[in-house]
């Protein structure tokens, strides 16, 4: 059976980025308030942003620890192995765990916690949480439930797209979904647009709401972006140019080779947990 919503409390350790991204993004869809949220980190000044989102504070790992009933480990992959050190003596059976550690393995996680604890791997472009259009995968541990499955599905759902998967697959999901590719994209493409005498705000704007609206026109209508593009090109037409512009640039094979650089580097943080 899942987790009732309304009885779940979720401490985070780590009170960074991803942290107020996630709560942002659960307070604007009205899943979950923020007194049920909690966060912990080594000083009161560490804790001050989601503060003010209401989360309850402690600079106590084991406090945050025994008040939740899901556990989000939320810290650098450096910090990680004095985090689980420190939390482990108060980790039950009755608490589900989920790392968003970059490059670290559930066996890791494993190693590191209880026999028999619950754990789950998330990998997601956090700062998008913020505005619920996050997209993400996970993996579930050796202990982890259909239940512990199902939680984590509402939970990510909330501020995005979520879908489960293979462990062997979070590498490729995480260089896939990091958002570089897509901020460059945006920057130059508003480059461009002020180069042809487009005012900055208005060129950004344009690129940024070009970008929502054919990645939501592929999701929606489920279609292949080349159908889109074949449709979209009339001939002797804008999009035409503009494609065999790219093309002869190299645009498509750039684009897979930093998606492929991008996998061998979360491959070199994995062998390194």
């Amino acid at each position: 059976k899942m987790a009732d919503i309304a009885s779940l409390t979720v401490g985070f350790l780590g009170a960074g980025n991803f942290t107020r991204a996630l709560v942002t993004g659960w307070l604007s869809a009205g899943i979950l308030p923020a007194s049920q949220v909690w966060s912990s980190a080594p000083t009161d000044r560490s804790v001050v942003a989601v503060k003010k989102l209401g989360v309850n504070t402690t600079t106590n790992n084991k406090e945050c620890v025994e008040i939740s009933n899901v556990v989000v480990l939320a810290v650098k992959p450096h910090i990680l192995p004095m985090a689980l050190e420190d939390i482990r003596s108060v980790i039950t059976t009755d608490h589900l765990v989920v790392s968003v550690v970059s490059g670290v393995t559930l066996s890791t996680l494993e190693e590191g916690l209880p026999d028999g604890t619950r754990v789950i791997r998330v990998a997601t472009a956090g700062t998008t949480c913020s505005v619920r259009e996050a997209a993400t995968v996970f993996s579930v541990g050796k202990c982890a439930t259909h239940a512990d499955s199902a939680l984590v599905q509402t939970l990510l759902s909330a501020v995005g797209s979520c879908e489960e998967c293979k462990e062997s697959l979070i590498s490729a999901a995480t260089a896939l979904t990091a958002p570089g590719h897509m901020l460059l994209a945006v920057e130059a493409m508003a480059d461009g647009g002020v180069l042809c005498s487009l005012p900055r705000h208005l060129a950004q704007r344009l690129a940024a709401q070009t970008m929502i609206g054919i990645g939501k026109l592929i999701l929606e209508a489920n279609k292949n972006p080349g159908l889109v593009k074949d449709q979209t090109c009339s001939p002797g037409g804008v999009t035409i140019a503009m494609i065999a512009a790219l093309e002869k640039a190299g645009f498509r094979g750039v684009l897979i080779e930093s998606i492929a650089e991008a996998f061998e580097q979360t491959l070199h943080l994995d062998k390194m947990s």
